[in-house]
């Protein structure tokens, strides 16, 4: 009988994407971005766009998996997800705002997907929509101050804006009859000169890019002026700047987006932990296909509260973050110089363990500062020693449903609906 895999060391892909920032995730790895080249994600998982290098081996992740499946990820787990690895964990550094956008629920996807493969649509063609036939819930944790769009404000939220924003009134009507939905997908579906005519008044109306700081619209509709605004020529995603929540994130906190949720990451770094997909359906601020009729079909327009989430306190130095996705969980643990954690893999699935800080040291492998990242195959248990202090380490992996987790929320930081 073979013997079980063994815990292993892996390196992540980088994905250079305009939107990057040039010195975190560089600083990060140890290393010097003298060219200045955008470094946007750090990839940690077994995605076909991107799996992860095993050090010290001709395998990537993807590859080992394919080779023992049951080994590498338990019998349970290899039977629910069709032997794939189901998350994907992620850095990201983003300097610039990323496009709005909505991911597709696990049947919309398989629908999509079909639709796409027998139409005979390259994978990788400017012009598909759905690229896997995954779903892709995404939960965001802050490693700095992190602002992003999550969700419609409410029909009276919104109805205030258009009462002050000049030439704004005309759409009062639409969103009187017709509620949010059908005020959205006017916009989205309005001719370039009606839309240049809409976002002027937004325009006209701001104030300085400081009034009210990172957490008001100007800062972030002046942004999208900056960057996507030719003259009176404008970008329809300021209108989901002003109708949606701007959240600000501090570090430690987190938010869930679910399937159908309209956001945009703005600014920071986070670490990210999602269903292993690459769907997106885009609704501005983007040079990118938009397939408008699509994204209407998916997207949630009834009013979100954003839910700011930390990790529920644990005994065992591992914290939780609540998610009620079943493809993926994510923990944290902050340790002090000395203190043991354990690893357990022989239940729950396989896991990839991120240092962020610090230095952990285990009989069979070690995570340092150079070399961070480690996959951990199912039936695995693990002892690791804390090596320095402050020493900070998140695991991913396989979800347990647990929609109740969802209720609670951050106390105490503003959530802009100006």
């Amino acid at each position: 009988m073979a013997s079980p895999p063994q815990p292993f060391l892996i390196s992540g892909v980088l994905q250079h994407y305009d939107w990057g920032g040039y010195d975190y995730i560089a600083s990060l790895l140890g290393r010097q971005n003298p060219d200045r080249k955008p470094t946007a994600e750090l990839w940690l998982g077994a995605h076909p766009k991107g799996a992860a290098q095993i050090i010290d081996s001709p395998l990537n992740l993807a590859e080992a998996i394919a080779a023992d499946p049951e080994g590498m990820l338990g019998e349970d787990v290899a039977k629910r997800f069709n032997n794939q690895l189901p998350f994907l964990f992620k850095v990201l550094d983003v300097r610039e705002m990323l496009s709005i956008q909505v991911h597709p629920t696990k049947a919309a996807a398989e629908t999509g997907f079909a639709r796409e493969e027998a139409a005979g649509i390259d994978r990788m063609a400017p012009n598909r929509n759905y690229r896997d036939d995954n779903h892709k819930p995404e939960l965001g944790v802050a490693l700095t101050d992190f602002y992003l769009l999550h969700g419609f404000k409410s029909k009276k939220d919104i109805q205030r804006l258009l009462r002050v924003i000049p030439g704004w009134d005309v759409l009062i009507p639409i969103l009187r009859k017709q509620g949010v939905a059908g005020l959205y997908e006017h916009v989205m579906s309005a001719d370039q000169q009606t839309v240049n005519e809409l976002a002027q008044g937004a325009v006209d109306s701001l104030g300085p890019k400081s009034e009210d700081g990172k957490e008001g619209l100007a800062y972030w509709t002046h942004r999208a002026i900056e960057k996507y605004s030719k003259g009176k020529y404008h970008d329809r995603g300021i209108f989901s700047i002003w109708w949606m929540n701007i959240v600000h994130l501090h570090p430690g906190e987190a938010i869930f987006q679910d399937a159908g949720i309209p956001h945009a990451y703005l600014e920071g770094v986070c670490l990210e932990v999602m269903a292993n997909s690459d769907n997106v359906l885009r609704g501005g601020l983007t040079p990118k296909y938009i397939d408008v009729e699509e994204l209407l079909a998916h997207t949630v327009t009834r009013p979100v509260k954003p839910a700011l989430l930390l990790p529920n306190i644990s005994t065992d130095n591992w914290e939780r973050y609540p998610t009620p996705s079943p493809d993926f969980a994510l923990y944290r643990a902050a340790l002090r110089i000395g203190e043991d954690l354990e690893i357990d893999t022989t239940e729950g699935g396989p896991l990839i363990l991120f240092l962020l800080e610090g230095k952990l040291v285990s009989p069979s492998i070690t995570l340092t500062k150079r070399r961070r990242a480690a996959f951990i195959p199912a039936g695995q248990i693990i002892n690791f020693l804390a090596y320095e202090k402050g020493t900070v380490v998140y695991r991913a992996g396989i979800g347990v449903r647990d929609a109740s987790t969802l209720t609670g929320s951050v106390g105490g930081h503003h959530i802009s609906d100006r």
